[in-house]
């Protein structure tokens, strides 16, 4: 068989995968794009076709802190912003902590690193639904145990308000750490051991070898992992709208607010704007892991 009759044959066998991503995500991603450059609301949308054209006139009415729209959305992304500065480094650490310890020998080691993984491969729909229950009001346990301590004079609202970003990130810390331990775990195992007994030699503390031995040799590791998880911040959506409702009122992040303007309030040409932006924010991030990623294995 000549190589241009394999060519084809091959072709022919990865023919259906490449119709699925077209269908799937090409066009998707494509006709996303042109929405937001149009004027497509409940009052357009049955003549989709001859939507009037408006340019970034959807653009600036959602970047816009002059309009409704517009301070809800940039809130939003200040929300998602201050969401990851406060969850991924403490899911970070956390992790780390784990990971040091379950990189010991101890009686029973398997069997720890299989239930520190429970959090993670329970469903978001499971677990952010006894947080929920964690956190209510009157019958949750945070404010019974509050106040059986005599913290609290009477129950916190959790779920509404202020408050209620803060509960997302509990809970989201508590589902997203085990990840990082078992990412950080396996680049502790990829440490070679005459790295240490070297630095032992020459006097080195547990802390230095700390320092000096395993955070350097994590360095990739933790880069591609802090990366990833901020992408994954951007794209949060489970923990809120399972958490706080299909309204989560001042702790909206980009998600879920595109999910309620384009899905609530019918202007989907403005949650198309939005999910536009977010789409260049992740691309970007993944231009970065990738670098990150080259850069790590030159080092």
């Amino acid at each position: 068989m000549s190589s241009q009759a394999r060519g084809r044959r091959a072709f022919r066998f990865i023919l259906p995968a490449l119709l699925c991503m077209l269908f799937v995500h090409v066009i998707p991603i494509f006709w996303g794009a042109y929405i937001a450059f149009i004027d497509l609301d409940i009052y357009t949308i049955t003549r989709w076709m001859q939507a009037p054209f408006v340019g970034l006139r959807n653009f600036l009415t959602v970047f816009s802190p002059a309009t409704d729209v517009g301070i809800r959305y940039l809130r939003s992304i200040w929300n998602v912003v201050y969401f990851g500065l406060i969850t991924i480094p403490a899911g970070y650490f956390i992790g780390l902590l784990v990971a040091l310890l379950l990189n010991r020998k101890f009686f029973g080691r398997t069997l720890v690193r299989g239930l520190i993984l429970l959090p993670y491969i329970t469903p978001d729909s499971v677990a952010y639904n006894v947080w929920r229950f964690i956190f209510q009001a009157r019958i949750g346990i945070v404010n019974k145990y509050l106040l059986a301590l005599g913290l609290i004079e009477e129950p916190i609202i959790w779920l509404v308000g202020d408050r209620a970003i803060y509960a997302v990130m509990i809970a989201s810390v508590w589902k997203g750490w085990p990840f990082a331990c078992l990412v950080l775990l396996a680049g502790l195992q990829s440490i070679p051991q005459e790295l240490y007994e070297a630095a032992k030699i020459d006097g080195a503390s547990p802390f230095g070898l700390f320092r000096f031995v395993t955070f350097p040799m994590l360095r990739p590791v933790s880069a591609t992992l802090l990366l990833l998880s901020a992408i994954w911040n951007f794209h949060a959506f489970n923990q809120f709208y399972i958490l706080l409702g299909t309204d989560p009122g001042k702790a909206h992040v980009p998600s879920t607010f595109i999910l309620q303007e384009a899905f609530t309030n019918f202007h989907f040409g403005q949650g198309a704007a939005m999910s536009v932006f977010l789409t260049v924010v992740v691309l970007l991030m993944t231009v970065a892991i990738l670098r990150v990623r080259k850069r790590g294995e030159e080092w």
